[in-house]
């Protein structure tokens, strides 16, 4: 005859009843646990044999708790990245257009200075374009005939010479720069007045006739004459940069530099005419035909 035993799955086992039975064995194993040390040992032992158990369990939730928040680290500081280049990019801007309206202020200044010099000036002017070549030695200033400009008229920057109206048009004027192969420009030697002609060269100026036996050094400064009633006098021109006896001649072999900023003035003052002046070719030109 068997030994009867406590199966769950047997027939006749009513949930009520498994319940009282397991209600039993839980009292049981808790007074065992309170009274007796050697169940508390045997709860160490098995709590130490199933924590290896329990490490493997929890790595796959700190694995994902890693990645996510790894993620999310590497997203916000991708986000950080984009605006803190986005603010990089935004104050260089600022600072660009400090710069330039700094320039534009210190142009300004000079030419106001200019002015204080009891120079007679028509009024002031923009360069707003190279015209059809940005290489040419033709610029375009933003006033006209209404303004008061004429064909004649001689244009300085804050630094010297830039050159002569040639074209006159109601609302914006053409200047032809000193460089301009057909110009050619009383000047004296501001430190001795030795007087001599300067000449356009397409892309430069040059002093072709300056006789050898007078004085000229690296560092002059060749301003206006006013002898041709064109430009007034005293107005800076350009710099002697080197000077050399030129081999059977009687003059100097001369290297100098213009003053004007062609390519970088931006702001411009414009000198009237003289009475008596005569009207540039290209505008007599114009009107003949």
């Amino acid at each position: 005859m068997s030994e009867p035993s406590l199966n769950f799955a047997q027939k006749g086992m009513k949930p009520a009843s498994k319940l009282i039975v397991l209600s039993i064995v839980c009292v049981a194993l808790m007074m065992l646990d309170s009274r007796y040390a050697a169940v508390q040992h045997a709860k160490g032992y098995v709590a130490t044999a199933l924590y290896p158990l329990q490490w493997l369990a929890n790595q796959p939730v700190h694995l994902y708790r890693y990645v996510n928040g790894f993620m999310q680290s590497q997203s916000a500081l991708m986000a950080d990245n984009k605006r803190l280049n986005e603010e990089n990019g935004r104050l260089k801007l600022i600072l660009e257009q400090s710069k330039l309206h700094a320039r534009d202020l210190a142009e300004l200044k000079k030419l106001q200075g200019l002015q204080q010099q009891g120079i007679r000036i028509t009024g002031g002017a923009e360069i707003v374009s190279n015209g059809k070549d940005p290489l040419s030695d033709k610029l375009i200033l933003n006033k006209g005939s209404t303004h008061g400009l004429r064909a004649g008229d001689a244009v300085i920057d804050g630094s010297g010479l830039m050159g002569q109206v040639t074209q006159v048009y109601p609302l914006n004027a053409e200047l032809t720069l000193v460089t301009n192969g057909k110009t050619v420009i009383p000047v004296a030697v501001a430190r001795t007045g030795v007087r001599s002609l300067l000449y356009g060269s397409g892309s430069a100026v040059s002093l072709r006739y300056f006789p050898a036996d007078a004085d000229l050094r690296a560092g002059d400064v060749l301003l206006t004459s006013g002898l041709d009633s064109v430009y007034p006098e005293g107005i800076p021109v350009a710099k002697i940069e080197q000077v050399a006896h030129a081999a059977g001649t009687p003059y100097y072999r001369v290297s100098l530099s213009p003053l004007a900023g062609f390519r970088s003035s931006k702001y411009v003052l414009v000198i009237p005419q003289q009475a008596g002046q005569a009207v540039p070719s290209e505008q007599a030109a114009q009107t003949s035909s």
